[in-house]
């Protein structure tokens, strides 16, 4: 952007810190008297944020979570004030005149420092899911339009307020408004119907006007909270646009350059009357009524007149306008739809009716009534969700539109999308959460139909059709980056991002998937993601547990354990994250509500390690491991109420702790970055903090702390800090606007080169490897950048998958990896084991085994291009198995059983704990190969298991309960039992059956669960194996795409002399259940227990339990039960069936 427009827009454009998504309307007064305490809370004047977060998370802690109109507003209302909270917690917003120093203030720093940054966006650019199938959930698309004149010309808004330009009709789109700031969600576009270079777009600071293809932009409007939620320019005369805004009725007759203010009421929808060129139609508010009205004009919009004649009417004190969209067809120029929402009456839920007119508004009927509620399958509700999920978003989700070839057809959306062929006298659903025979985006927000395209913008992206979306439309988002992140984490050496986005679920990239190319991964809309430091590809989410990605894009997906929600927060700068040791990729801390957990084994248990004080509100934070000695860790907690948060420290792993006194200034909320060198050096940053007291530096661990802030930092709200290692104690710091740079003789910088001029930074992670630093941003996707400093210095540093192990064999392996600060770029790896097998490598992350028990060394010395060397050492420990003559294993208490284990030979799925089903009926677990959705393509994959084989002579037999269908044709699926002696060096099959002769049922299409008869037993003799020492036994899966494969009860030889079992950890039964039945839970009795549907949705939560009973209305399907005691949190797959 050039200097002359920079000061052009300081003097047109008000400043907001950050976009604010379109709110909800408040509900009436009657609704808001029967909600809970936190919701009156939030909906009453002069709130106090505090009180509102505190009685949020109190109720959500006894009552299970459903989303709801509230609770959305909720979000959404945090997101928008959390930069004008005080000390106090009251929202004091800046006045009109403070926010345009600001903005002076900003803008002039652009241009006092020679930025050395080259941010360059990563993506998302192109989604796709599982089986490279077309994406769905990317970016939420406020609006949209398209040239008529010149079709391939299209245009669109997005939630973050972003504009897209597509010169190929939709294929692929670039941002072309990356100076802008649009104060809000784009919530309007409109390209004149022949000139495809004059564009309109609209939001909260004002119109913003291009005559030159959104090269430059001028806001033509500038204003606060101006809310534009239609732009129409006058096909026969270009020269007058309409504006439909939350401040009234707008009219232009010269192009857009000045406006004319018609009416001070909101407006919400104009069009034209087809074959017209005067006759235009406006819905816009009556505050007297409490209701949208419907007005013409038969001189290009110049003045208006009110038609009501058969409209909607209500005197129910608990009535809402929630506004509404009109709707034309030129099959018809006299009929007109108009869609209203809000409430006529108490339990509306959001929904008034679908009117129609046959004569250009002059009267109107409700062809399909009455007036909202009550509903019913004929009736519904074209608002909500569901008949039973009384949620809607009111105008957040309202579009409708006409077929110009058949005037009875009519697309209406809300957060599903509706259909009606006969002129809205019923209706049928097309997609959504109802369902329906197509499979779109749920939350619908434009619709346009522009000569045979009809478009569909949706919270995931945009729909093309040409058949009126009759058939499954296309996913038209290639080059839309504008992805809202509130989680992010990347891996350390592959190139591997993931992160929980807003509407939009979960996304991952791996190096391997192309340049810009996202998996997603399913979910809701948590912040969440991360990414084990070593095994990258194994990553984990707060919605939808743990999930291994594949290494190419047309892999499948693998769910994985992850036994804890961690503290997350709709809030910038307030998470727990997963934080893992730093020589062992095993273990991982992580807080949740006002207590530390720690996990030993990648995720599957969490064990408490401490819990700070008494008030779960204040929660555990950010956590910082020392890197040179692992013993000493930081957290801080979070201030529940008030300006003052608390910074932890512990010197020996956790077993105590003590409170460091934190600088002066607002520490409710804290951000930490340690030096991987000392674990004295230590960072903090005030995300809170007044101008002043926004970052500083302690080098004694807290004793004393020196303040590091710099007025660059003034009137922002610092949301992550990261150290880069090797440097001369070089930080980024990541701001609701720009990104800063310091270091021990450099004062802050600005350092946003390439980034769109106001970027909203989440959260900041290096990657060492290619020496870059990464940002994830509020609704702009991810940017990475060359460091702004190199690494003087290289950092060595040893991680493993387990510090201790129990070997079976002596080759099973300690898996190293190399966790240095290095840059891989000429970097070499030079390993030493003394004492192992291989004794050197030079690999990244050797395999290495010992042959004797007891502690070993290995040492690694790194080499980075410049010839910078370090040395680190860590000492592993070996202890060796106990092999048992017997088995006897029905999979009821830990998996996989002590000293089992598996071997994926070709990495795309591995054997599996199943708790809907066991053998003949007789428990309720078995273990499974998914055969049906993972395709192994002939590899195959081991469960395998140990074995002393002295009592052979007396017991030989290994039987064994397997239940397999195959799925038909081609596809069927082969177990083998094999033994080796010499821990598979060599193997022989003893029992080999595939297709009829394997299956137990009739072959199955659909996922296959065996009922009690479908199961057979089977054995395998061993008698030639006596006295052979320790032997292994594999159950082998040949997969070819068929079906599931279950075994269970396996059984050997005598249980004589068998030592004890491991305590039993918790049981759930029966499972399946039927909806009402009364669900045991043995072992720890759960503090409170809560189960979620496949969608993340929370459906049910009980409190202090040791059974729960399901609800008489809870649907059949899969469930994860989660059960948390202060001993054990554990997750269940609960089945519920008819």
């Amino acid at each position: 952007m050039s200097k002359k427009l920079l000061t052009f827009v300081f003097f047109t454009l008000p400043f907001l810190s950050t976009f604010k998504a379109q709110q909800l309307l408040k509900p009436s007064p009657t609704e808001i008297a029967s909600l809970p305490h936190w919701a009156q809370l939030m909906y009453g004047d002069h709130v106090n944020v505090f009180e509102v977060q505190n009685a949020y998370e109190n109720y959500y802690r006894t009552h299970p979570f459903v989303k709801s109109y509230h609770t959305q507003y909720y979000k959404r209302w945090i997101r928008s004030q959390q930069y004008f909270v005080d000390d106090n917690g009251f929202i004091e917003e800046p006045s009109i005149y403070d926010i345009n120093v600001r903005r002076q203030a900003y803008l002039k720093k652009q241009n006092n420092n020679a930025k050395t940054s080259d941010w360059t966006i990563v993506g998302p650019i192109t989604n796709f899911q599982e089986g490279l199938t077309q994406g769905s959930g990317q970016t939420n698309v406020y609006s949209f339009d398209q040239c008529s004149g010149q079709p391939n010309i299209c245009y669109c808004g997005t939630e973050p307020g972003e504009v897209y330009k597509s010169t190929n009709g939709g294929l692929n789109w670039e941002l072309v408004s990356k100076n802008l700031d649009f104060g809000s969600g784009v919530t309007s576009v409109e390209v004149h119907p022949n000139n495809p270079n004059f564009i309109l777009a609209g939001g909260n600071n004002g119109i913003f006007r291009s005559i030159d293809g959104a090269q430059n932009w001028t806001n033509t409007l500038p204003s606060t909270g101006l809310k534009v939620n239609e732009l129409y320019i006058l096909p026969d005369n270009p020269n007058i646009i309409l504006a439909a805004t939350g401040k009234g009725l707008y009219r232009s007759t010269d192009a857009g350059q000045t406006w004319n203010q018609l009416f001070t009421e909101k407006s919400y929808d104009i069009k034209q009357k087809p074959g017209s060129t005067q006759t235009l139609y406006l819905l816009k508010n009556n505050p007297t009524l409490i209701r949208c009205e419907f007005f013409s004009s038969t001189d290009a919009g110049l003045t208006w007149s009110l038609q009501d004649t058969g409209w909607y009417s209500s005197t129910d004190p608990a009535r809402i306008d929630g506004g509404g969209r009109l709707a034309v067809s030129s099959a018809d120029p006299e009929r007109v739809y108009a869609y209203l929402i809000g409430d006529s009456k108490p339990n509306d839920v959001g929904y008034i009716g679908l009117y129609r007119s046959n004569n250009s508004g002059q009267t109107w009927t409700l062809p399909n009534g009455p007036v909202g509620g009550p509903y019913s399958t004929s009736h519904p509700n074209l608002a909500q969700g569901t008949p039973t999920w009384n949620y809607h978003q009111g105008f957040y989700n309202c579009a409708l539109l006409a077929n110009p070839l058949n005037a009875d057809e009519i697309l209406i959306g809300g957060l599903n999308l509706y259909r009606s062929t006969d002129g809205a006298a019923t209706f049928a659903s097309v997609s959504g959460y109802v369902g329906g025979p197509l499979n779109l985006h749920v939350d619908n927000q434009d619709f346009r139909v522009i000569g045979n395209h009809t478009w569909i913008t949706t919270d995931g992206g945009i729909y093309h059709s040409t058949d009126f979306v009759t058939t499954q439309p296309d996913f038209y988002m290639s080059g839309v980056h504008g992805s809202d992140y509130w989680g992010f984490d990347n891996g350390w050496n592959e190139d591997v991002l993931v992160g929980g986005l807003y509407h939009n679920g979960n996304l991952a990239y791996h190096e391997n998937y192309g340049t810009g190319n996202f998996l997603e991964l399913g979910g809701g809309e948590a912040p969440t993601g991360y990414v084990n430091p070593g095994d990258n590809k194994l990553t984990y989410f707060s919605d939808v547990n743990g999930k291994r990605i594949p290494a190419s894009l047309d892999g499948a997906i693998q769910n994985a354990s992850f036994g804890i929600n961690p503290n997350e927060s709709y809030w910038a700068a307030q998470s727990s994250e997963l934080v893992f040791h730093p020589n062992c990729y095993s273990i991982a801390y992580t807080g949740f509500e006002n207590q530390l957990y720690r996990t030993n084994d990648k995720g599957v248990t969490f064990e408490l390690i401490e819990t700070f004080g008494t008030n779960p509100n204040e929660k555990v934070n950010y956590i910082e491991i020392s890197s040179s000695n692992p013993q000493v860790i930081y957290l801080n907690q979070k201030a529940a109420s008030g300006n003052t948060g608390k910074l932890w420290k512990t010197t020996d792993g956790g077993l105590t702790w003590s409170q460091i006194t934190t600088p002066t200034g607002n520490s409710s909320r804290m951000l930490l970055a340690i030096d991987p060198l000392n674990e004295s050096i230590l960072w903090l940053a005030y995300p809170s903090g007044a101008n002043g007291f926004k970052v500083f530096r302690t080098i004694d661990g807290g004793s004393s702390w020196q303040n590091l802030t710099s007025s660059l930092l003034n009137n922002e709200s610092i949301q992550s800090l990261v150290h880069i290692a090797g440097t001369d104690g070089g930080i980024y710091v990541a701001t609701n606007k720009a990104i800063y740079y310091r270091n021990n003789t450099l004062d802050f910088t600005i350092e946003n080169n390439g980034l769109p001029l106001f970027t909203n930074g989440n959260i900041l992670k290096p990657f060492y490897r290619d020496q870059k630093i990464r940002l994830a941003t509020y609704g702009k996707g991810i940017y990475e950048s060359n460091l702004v400093e190199n690494p003087s210095e290289v950092i060595a540093r040893i991680t493993v998958d387990k510090l201790n192990q129990t070997a079976v064999c002596l080759i099973d392996s300690f898996y190293f990896d190399d966790y240095s600060f290095l840059s891989h770029q000429g970097a070499t790896w030079q390993w030493t084991f003394p004492s192992g097998i291989p004794s050197a490598s030079n690999l990244r992350n050797p395999a290495v085994y010992f042959q004797s028990p007891g502690q070993h060394l290995a040492i690694l010395q790194i080499t980075d291009a410049n010839g910078h060397t370090d040395t680190d050492s860590l000492y592993v420990e070996l202890t060796l198995f106990d092999y048992q003559p017997g088995i006897q294993e029905d999979f009821q208490q830990q998996f996989l059983p002590d000293g089992w284990s598996v071997k994926d030979h070709n990495g795309s799925g591995t054997w599996t704990l199943t708790t809907n089903t066991g053998g003949f009926g007789a428990s309720t677990q078995a273990t499974v190969f998914d055969n049906y959705n993972i395709n192994s393509q002939g590899s195959s994959d081991d469960l395998i298991m140990p074995l002393q084989t002295s009592y052979l002579n007396a017991q030989p037999y290994l039987y064994f309960d397997v239940a397999y269908a195959r799925w038909g044709g081609g596809y069927s699926d082969s177990l083998q039992v094999l033994v080796s002696t010499d821990c598979f060096e060599t193997e022989q099959v003893l029992y080999f059956k595939g297709g009829l002769d394997l299956a137990t049922s009739p072959d199955n299409q659909s996922f296959f669960t065996p009922t009690n008869d479908q199961w057979r037993k089977d054995s395998v003799d061993l008698s030639n194996y006596y006295q052979q020492g320790n032997i292994q036994i594999a159950f082998r899966n040949i997969g070819d795409w068929g079906n599931s494969l279950y075994l269970d009860n396996i059984n050997i030889g005598s249980m004589a002399n068998l030592s004890p079992t491991k305590p039993m950890k918790r049981l759930v039964y029966p499972n399946p259940a039927c909806p009402g039945s009364l669900i045991q839970l043995s072992g720890a009795q759960g503090e409170w227990a809560r189960l979620i549907d496949q969608n993340g949705k929370e459906v049910a939560r009980w409190i202090n339990v040791a059974e729960i009973k399901l609800d008489g209305q809870t649907k059949a399907g899969t469930y994860l039960l989660q059960v948390y005691s202060k001993e054990l949190i554990s997750n269940h797959t609960l089945i519920v069936v008819e």
